[in-house]
């Protein structure tokens, strides 16, 4: 798929004077690319409220934000692992049972 092929969106993240430019498959693609910045957006405005006091610029609540966002597909990443590994042992013991009842 070339660039001709994708749909132009643009993007509003936290107080970035231009919105980012990005071109993405059409359908759900989309739709994850919106979410993903309306999460952004609003972790960022969590914390731009938290240190609304001026301890943290806005470049830092990015980089929290960006950390933050970096540590749950970390998380999620771990939990599918181990998801998958109960899956198996399940799918053994199924085997195992069924295996019983068949001989």
């Amino acid at each position: 798929m070339n660039d001709d092929d994708k749909l132009k969106i643009t993007l509003r993240i936290a107080d970035l004077k231009d919105p980012l430019a990005l071109r993405v498959d059409y359908g759900a693609d989309e739709k994850y690319w919106r979410d993903a910045a309306d999460l952004f957006n609003k972790r960022w405005a969590f914390y731009k409220d938290k240190y609304k006091d001026g301890l943290m610029d806005s470049k830092s609540m990015m980089a929290m934000v960006a950390v933050e966002i970096a540590r749950l597909y970390c998380e999620m990443v771990q939990d599918r692992k181990t998801l998958l590994s109960d899956l198996k042992k399940l799918e053994i013991e199924a085997e195992k049972i069924l295996n019983r009842h068949t001989v």
